[in-house]
């Protein structure tokens, strides 16, 4: 049976692993803790009320709208010339080198500086405002847009003052809107040469796997395209998952289940970072800049779009009465337990088994009905064309 991917997929899948904030398997055959719900009671809960053991969706909670035949926007996936160029001439520019400028001394923009710099706030250094030695390409926005342009016009080996002022909504509270000195020395300048894209770079920086320019770019439409066609199944399955769910009607109050997921959710990603020492709160706050409020908002927007189309694809599988051969089964089992890194199946029945308290066959089972239920939804899937 086909295993469709996505990120809605991906999901449900964390839902599944972190459900009730279980002990999961991360692959390895390492094993991380969520929080101290029980997932075994949690599933012999749903089997004494008559609920999907992997959903917890009991037959009447939704009312199926159409399933069948859904439309979604069809992609162009096509690569033009131009965007193969421009992919070339970016692998060109990763192979630039930094030469110094001749036959002028003063900064243009363009050039990369090498200066020392502190900045002064009333005439106190602040943090975080100071360097030695640093390469600054001027105008690529890399410090505040004054100080870039005022070291344009100085000569290499000049000291000079440059008063800035910081944008009003920058990052650090400190320092925005405020009126500052930066104290800058000139130390040189230089330029990047860029390499000329020809055969004999290509082979050279290739060994050999490509040896023309015209091979290199086949190789880059062909790999812009198969980016393209992922991008396009993304979209379309996440347009299909919406358009499923608002032709769902909930016939129970979904909160308790969202708040579930939410939990689950967050106990996962706190799992895979907690070998790194940092929660997932901390994460998303250092290298993706969201606040707990904008990290909780979107936990939220994911673990509704997951629930949701898990309890609409329970109801389609009791609806089409989906029929499941060992094979089907053994064939999904054997590719989990080698995803999670499982000696054998038998390993990885075991540890279903352990985890939610049925046996591991049982629990493939219904995750094969789940996934034909995904199969009908995106292969009976019908495409628009964009106007």
């Amino acid at each position: 049976m086909k295993k469709a991917v996505s990120v809605i997929l991906a999901l449900v899948l964390c839902l599944s692993l972190a459900a009730c904030n279980k002990e999961g398997n991360t692959g390895d055959n390492q094993t991380v803790t969520g929080t101290e719900n029980n997932a075994v009671e949690q599933t012999q809960q749903y089997l004494k009320e008559g609920k999907n053991i992997i959903t917890g969706y009991k037959i009447g909670d939704v009312t199926l709208g159409q399933y069948t035949g859904l439309t979604y926007k069809e992609q162009d996936v096509s690569v033009s010339d131009e965007e193969v160029e421009d992919s070339f001439n970016k692998y060109l520019d990763s192979y630039k080198s930094k030469i110094e400028v001749t036959g002028r001394d003063t900064a243009q923009e363009g050039d990369i500086v090498d200066i020392d710099f502190t900045g002064l706030k009333d005439g106190v250094a602040f943090e975080n405002g100071s360097g030695n030695k640093s390469d600054l390409k001027l105008g690529s926005n890399t410090f505040i847009t004054d100080l870039e342009q005022g070291i344009i016009g100085h000569k290499k080996g000049e000291e000079f003052d440059v008063n800035c002022t910081f944008p009003a909504d920058y990052w650090n509270e400190e320092l925005a809107g405020a009126a500052v000195v930066f104290k800058v020395k000139l130390n040189n300048i230089f330029e990047y040469e860029v390499p000329e894209g020809t055969d004999e770079f290509i082979a050279e920086k290739n060994s050999g796997k490509y040896s023309t320019v015209a091979e290199y770019k086949d190789y880059i439409r062909s790999t812009l395209r198969s980016q393209k066609e992922e991008n396009a199944q993304l979209e379309k399955e996440y347009e299909l998952v919406q358009k499923l769910i608002d032709n769902t009607t909930y016939n129970i109050d979904m909160e308790a289940e969202i708040q579930r997921g939410i939990s689950s959710l967050k106990a996962y990603n706190d799992a895979a970072l907690s070998a790194y020492g940092m929660d997932s709160v901390g994460y998303y706050q250092t290298y993706l800049g969201l606040s707990e409020e904008q990290y909780n908002e979107m936990l939220r927007t994911q673990a509704e779009l997951s629930v949701r189309f898990e309890f609409a694809r329970s109801a389609i599988a009791d609806a089409e009465r989906f029929q499941v051969t060992d094979d089907e089964i053994t064939e999904l089992a054997t590719a989990q337990a080698k995803q999670y890194a499982y000696a054998s199946v038998d390993d990885y029945y075991a540890k279903l088994k352990e985890l939610y308290g049925v046996e591991g066959k049982v629990y493939m089972e219904e995750q094969v009905k789940l996934n034909k239920a995904t199969d009908l939804i995106f292969d009976t899937a019908v495409p628009v064309k964009e106007d």
